[in-house]
């Protein structure tokens, strides 16, 4: 059986693919650059050592925004190339289990 599809629609869908996974590249080299980066010297006060804290959360929240927005992006491509292919992946998950229950019993007159 051969799969016919729409051959723009999947080469869009790679691109789009690939740039959820670029995105995801970056972060992990962002990642791993600000973690084996030596720490800033601080010196023992208090508002310094708060401030660094602050600022590595906020580095921390980028990242974790950049990977959903990586993966979201990835997602969508594969959505995007097994559309154009004619094929719904989540329509498989969407189909109701069909359950066969045993007819309830009647009961006997005694």
């Amino acid at each position: 059986m051969r799969l016919r599809g729409d051959w723009i629609g999947r080469i869009l869908g790679i691109a789009v693919f690939l740039l959820g996974v670029g995105v995801l590249w970056i972060v992990f080299r962002e990642a791993h650059q600000m973690f084996t980066a030596p720490l800033p010297s601080a010196e023992k006060s208090l508002p310094k050592l708060g401030q660094i804290g602050m600022d590595t959360l906020k580095k921390l929240g980028l990242l974790v925004i950049m990977t959903l927005a990586g993966s979201l992006i990835a997602n969508k491509g594969v959505q995007m190339y097994f559309a154009a292919l004619g094929i719904a992946p989540t329509k498989a998950l969407e189909k109701t289990a069909v359950v066969t229950s045993a007819p309830p019993r009647e009961e006997q007159a005694k």
